[in-house]
């Protein structure tokens, strides 16, 4: 994948809400047990729900247009 910032960041935007704000949040420092309490799952399924981010966030932007360098 693609870890322009840009390119990672409208990759993102195209997520379902919940990938996208696990994602941002991770990004961004704050604890696991936090995440879960905010996005209101179990802490066990964090694993599985990155892995799913991750995996979306990929396939997104692999079908993004090239952008100019």
């Amino acid at each position: 994948m693609d870890e322009r910032p840009g390119r990672r960041e409208a990759a993102r935007r195209r997520l379902p809400r919940i990938y996208a704000l696990a994602l941002e949040l991770r990004d961004a420092g704050v604890s696991e047990a936090e995440i879960a309490q905010h996005l209101d799952i179990e802490s066990e399924a964090l694993g599985p729900l990155f892995q799913v981010a991750e995996a979306k966030l990929a396939a997104i932007c692999e079908s993004l247009p090239p952008e100019d360098e």
